[in-house]
């Protein structure tokens, strides 16, 4: 089994994929960008691939979600992986002596509260956070740092200065795994996400929460996305609960087809298991729930 996902080794994509595996041989290979690591999955050059969704901090990824809109792609699994970012640096090193930090845009929100103390310190963006870590390593500058994972630092090598240092120590990435679609899997699963574009007429939303409602389908996640072929058009990503009555979604989606323009089934999948928090820490302090 080859997993692709995005960045390089020691990102918390590779640690997903390790929850993912369950214990089953596999590979991984690494993209330099997500809409590649899509592309490689639809040409078959891996069997699976590692999407982030959701953030606890910085809610939806919608560079990855948006790819999905039009896609031949099925979700299969739901993981959920625990961020614990760390700052890092080559060598150790005092915090006033620190210039500039690199990471993923994501993780640089994730951590927005905690670098806003240091307005010495110059934040910019960078493809991944591992691979941030393995830039710093490299870098003649001894006075940059990277935000990622001790696990990162660890594995090239490098000095964490601090740990725990999200905005929310309650920090927790949401991954869906997708294979490509050759054919729908009527096995009964936990979760189904569908992604539709409706009339746009004044009561296009709440019809479609109508349908949810009267076949009992408890809607988990809704969000709208601009339709990029009409100005100020929106479609909605739908997360839905179907453990209780699969047979029930199925006659909710039969009735969304007769107002909806489209509608792409984006998987039925295993419900992911959200992380215990019991004594979650931030900024090395102890925060008890």
């Amino acid at each position: 089994m080859l997993i692709g996902y995005q960045g390089v080794e020691g990102s918390y994509s590779t640690i997903a994929c390790q929850k993912f595996s369950e214990g089953n041989n596999y590979q991984t290979k690494g993209y330099l960008t997500f809409p590649l690591l899509v592309d490689a999955l639809l040409h078959e050059e891996v069997d699976y691939i590692a999407l982030p969704v959701e953030n606890t901090t910085s809610g939806p990824i919608t560079r990855t979600i948006d790819l999905l809109k039009y896609l031949d792609v099925i979700a299969t699994d739901e993981i959920y992986v625990r961020i614990n970012h760390a700052l890092i640096t080559k060598h150790p090193m005092k915090l006033s002596e620190i210039t500039k930090v690199y990471s993923h845009p994501e993780a640089l929100k994730q951590c927005d509260t905690y670098l806003s103390q240091y307005p010495h310190i110059e934040v910019l963006d960078y493809m991944d956070t591992a691979g941030a870590v393995e830039m710093v390593k490299y870098a003649e500058d001894h006075t940059i740092a990277s935000i990622a994972g001790s696990h990162a630092a660890a594995l090239y090598g490098m000095t964490v200065i601090q740990e725990n240092i999200s905005d929310n120590p309650f920090n927790t990435t949401r991954f869906l795994f997708f294979k490509k679609k050759k054919a729908l899997v009527n096995q009964i699963q936990d979760k189904t996400s569908i992604y539709v574009e409706a009339n746009h007429s004044t009561d296009s939303l709440c019809d479609m929460l109508n349908i949810f409602k009267k076949h009992a389908i408890d809607v988990l996640y809704l969000m709208p996305r601009p339709v990029q072929s009409e100005p100020f058009a929106y479609g909605f990503f739908i997360d839905m609960d179907n453990s209780a009555n699969y047979e029930a979604l199925h006659i909710a989606l039969k009735e969304l087809e007769d107002f909806c323009t489209y509608i792409n089934i984006l998987g039925n999948y295993r419900k992911g298991k959200i992380p215990a928090y019991k004594g979650a820490l931030q900024h090395e302090k102890l925060v008890n729930r």
